[in-house]
């Protein structure tokens, strides 16, 4: 046999099913090779820092594969239509009767998976797919009535369970052996991507690859975990793993990241250092996202979780919109938020609360176009998890808070960023104000308001909550 592997969003060796399985399988060498999409990552929002990130990823993994005398294709067609014959004909120009990947759960990713297969499976030979983004495949964690969760507590304590029946089973797989001769020679990484040659200068603060997604796990674990859960809301503190761009690009797994965590904390899931505990958990809030796109594939559609939502009647204001994106609504933990999202490529995720919070409760805009904006501009844009935190925050998702508890984004503000410490470093036009004052300078006396280049408020917060209240209130 010999067997060709088809990376996705899984760009590494460390605990790769389909990697260590092609591996272990083949008699005659093994070939990888990588689907460049343009036009596809296009329609899906894909965030040319994304893009970038994921290009010299690439880079590394080529080295990595050589290293193990597998050589990686790259191929390039527009957009998913194309892949099916692509991988076909390098099957077959390789001599490999056997494909092998890692599944994907988005609607589109499983059509153009089952269009690939069919194809390789009536003109090539064998297929086998394998479960990497979760730890369990979705559909295997159910209710006892044998459907999927809807609602995270429960199906942590099912997730629990199943890990706890059979740890052997669930754990990493480690690198796979070194191959015995290379076949075929890597294709060069190209030095752009079609249509995402203006990568972002902020890209360079960001180190892709493997090694760095290891050493950002090590060093999390040895500095930051056990205080994680009493931190991890303060966004001007270095608090979290910040590993949701390797996870996205699969330059780690998340196997890998609880069997570390769980490995840190004594052998325990949900008990010993709380700050491990709450990880995990996090890390499985990750998994239940992904779990919801097989169980619901409509939230892949840009449909609402919950149905009786598609009622809402949104606002449509570009000026109050364009005002959030660029960041100037006049609350400055929003524009601060809005303004790392875009100078960056990430946001911290408290923040990515009280963001999607201010646009779908406050100014009342549908909530698919501020997942859409986030997705297009975030290093670690994944849309089981982007899509599962704005629907939670607009109320109409999985598991969502209750329409009746809005964040108060200047509360909020006093409670996590207490000095303003965070505001200054993305508002700068309000680094001189004392941290009584930087979360709401609108009630500054006039003459000091009048001195600052920053401008009023653009919703009234109390007045929109009632709006927001009332108009969910009206579905029912």
């Amino acid at each position: 046999m010999r067997g060709l592997v088809w990376f996705r969003n899984d760009l590494r060796l460390d605990d790769n099913p389909a990697l260590s399985e092609a591996c272990r399988r083949t008699n005659d060498g093994v070939v990888a090779v990588y689907t460049i999409t343009p036009k596809q990552w296009k329609q899906h929002d894909w965030a040319s820092v994304k893009v970038e990130f994921v290009r010299r990823t690439l880079v590394e993994l080529s080295e990595s594969l050589a290293a193990k005398n597998i050589a990686l294709r790259i191929l390039t067609v527009p957009d998913f239509e194309r892949v099916p014959s692509a991988i076909a004909e390098l099957a077959k120009e390789h001599g490999c009767d056997a494909l092998f990947y890692n599944e994907e759960y988005e609607v589109n990713e499983d059509r153009r998976d089952d269009a690939v297969s069919d194809l390789f499976e009536d003109e090539v030979g064998e297929v086998f797919a394998f479960t990497d983004q979760c730890v369990f495949k979705p559909g295997t964690v159910r209710t006892g009535e044998g459907n999927f969760y809807t609602v995270f507590s429960p199906f942590k304590r099912a997730w629990y369970k199943a890990y706890e029946s059979d740890p052997e089973s669930v754990q990493p797989i480690g690198k796979p052996r070194k191959l015995t001769e290379m076949v075929g020679k890597p294709d060069r990484v190209p030095e752009t991507i079609g249509g995402y040659e203006d990568a972002p200068g902020h890209i360079d603060q960001w180190t892709p690859g493997e090694r760095a997604a290891q050493r950002r796990l090590k060093s999390f674990l040895e500095n930051r975990i056990d205080t994680y859960k009493q931190d991890r809301d303060f966004p001007a503190d270095d608090a979290t793993s910040v590993l949701s761009p390797y996870l996205a690009c699969g330059s780690i797994s998340l196997r890998r990241c609880v069997h570390e965590a769980v490995k840190w904390n004594d052998g325990k899931l949900d008990k010993g250092s709380p700050g491990a505990v709450h990880w995990i958990s996090e890390l499985i809030w990750r998994e239940f996202y992904k779990h919801i796109l097989v169980g619901f594939p409509r939230v892949s559609m840009h449909r609402a979780f919950n149905k009786s939502t598609e009622r809402l009647s949104w606002n449509e204001n570009d000026e109050q919109l364009n005002a959030w994106k660029e960041g100037r609504t006049g609350v400055p933990i929003v524009d601060a938020a809005m303004r790392q999202l875009v100078q960056t490529g990430w946001m911290h995720n408290r923040l990515r609360m009280i963001a999607a919070m201010f646009l779908t409760k406050n100014l009342f805009i549908d909530w698919r176009i501020g997942e859409r904006f986030f997705m297009q501009n975030l290093i670690d844009g994944d849309l089981a998890a982007n899509n599962g935190g704005w629907q939670w925050s607009a109320s109409t998702g999985t598991d969502a808070a209750p329409y009746f508890r809005i964040m108060n984004p200047y509360s909020q503000s006093k409670k996590f960023d207490p000095e303003g410490e965070f505001i200054r470093a993305f508002v700068p036009e309000l680094a001189e104000l004392d941290a009584k004052d930087i979360h709401d300078p609108s009630q500054l006396p006039p003459m000091a308001r009048d001195k600052l280049d920053y401008p009023a408020p653009i919703v009234d917060v109390k007045a929109s909550r009632v709006r927001a209240i009332e108009a969910f209130k009206a579905l029912k």
